[in-house]
């Protein structure tokens, strides 16, 4: 494979990837996501602005408990000054009356005890002005406070039922989440396999040259379940994930991606041999590393219960060999 080729397939994925788009289930997911999203937000907002209130109210109940409380003492107050002053209203209306009965009486002591009646009378008359007006004030305080507290216990109920609805609606929000990531995965997938046959179908377009190896390389791979020999490379087919390693030693001359459909290294022998693999790797080197013959380059990937590809390719001159012919015979044991 040419670093050339690879270097334009990188840029053909990077350009056509952005351009596919989704399936129509894949947006639908998408589209339920985030209208599950949306709904959540809008819950939390309302449990949010119920919350305040509650609070608003639990404080109200305190305040309220609390002028109830100054106004009830005040209360008894005022109830132990009204029976003193009827006592002391009992008192005077008796002595005038006993000063009223007596003959020796002047008239003047009848009339100050007349106005000392009189005063014991009226103060009596504001003291119990008084206190049916703290009375008339605890009865609305209490029915206020009556009021607060069923605010209080309906406000409680609506959280608790926007908390239910809001568990409900999460449950199905993870659902969904968890429908639209298989999808994508999904998706994912099958783009690869279609990037993976455009890929096939570029590279072998080009020439392949039919002639004696100039020198045989190791296997790339040792335990992998079975290989496809094609007119250029040879794929290998694996289960575990597992060390790939140099053929021979030679330089990195490229290890990246191709827009992540997969991995590349291609390595530098001399004499103008390279030797190229592409598959799901993690690769462990990089431009302009040296490498010796059976280090390690990268590490296969899968993530998945079927089996999966390592291509590898042999290129002199930037033209595909047929890589079958370079492999030493132990290398290819399983044929």
């Amino acid at each position: 494979m040419r670093l050339s080729l690879i270097l334009a397939l990188t840029l053909s994925i990077s350009a056509s990837a952005a351009v596919r788009r989704p399936t129509d289930e894949l947006s639908r997911y998408r589209t339920e996501v985030m209208e599950m999203g949306a709904r959540l937000s809008t819950l939390e907002k309302e449990i949010g602005s119920k919350n305040n209130l509650y609070l608003s109210s639990i404080e109200q109940i305190k305040q309220f408990e609390g002028d109830i409380k100054l106004y009830r003492e005040a209360l008894k107050k005022k109830q132990v000054e009204v029976l003193a002053a009827q006592v002391e209203n009992k008192r005077i209306l008796k002595n005038y009356l006993l000063e009223s009965e007596n003959d020796t009486t002047e008239p003047w002591q009848r009339k100050v005890h007349l106005e000392l009646l009189k005063q014991a009378q009226s103060k009596l008359k504001n003291k119990e002005t008084e206190l049916a007006s703290f009375q008339t004030k605890v009865a609305e305080f209490d029915v206020k406070l009556v009021d607060l507290r069923k605010n209080e216990e309906e406000l409680s109920q609506v959280i608790q039922e926007l908390e239910a609805r809001k568990k409900t609606a999460m449950e199905t929000y993870l659902t969904k989440v968890e429908k639209k990531k298989k999808m994508e995965s999904v998706v994912q997938t099958k783009k690869l396999e279609k990037r993976i046959a455009v890929v096939k179908k570029e590279m072998s377009a080009a020439p392949i040259i039919e002639k004696k190896p100039d020198r045989i390389f190791h296997r790339p791979v040792d335990d992998y379940l079975s290989f496809t020999a094609s007119p250029k490379g040879v794929t290998f087919k694996y289960q575990s994930a597992q060390p790939v390693k140099a053929v021979g030693g030679g330089k990195v001359v490229f290890a990246g991606d191709l827009a992540a459909y997969g991995q590349v290294v291609l390595i530098d022998h001399g004499n103008d041999l390279r030797t190229v693999l592409l598959g799901k790797m993690n690769v462990r080197v990089k431009k302009n590393d040296s490498v010796q013959d059976g280090d390690i380059l990268a590490y296969t990937l899968n993530d998945t219960q079927e089996p999966q590809n390592l291509y590898f390719e042999v290129r002199k001159k930037n033209t595909a060999q047929n890589t079958i012919l370079w492999l030493e015979q132990t290398g290819v044991s399983k044929i």
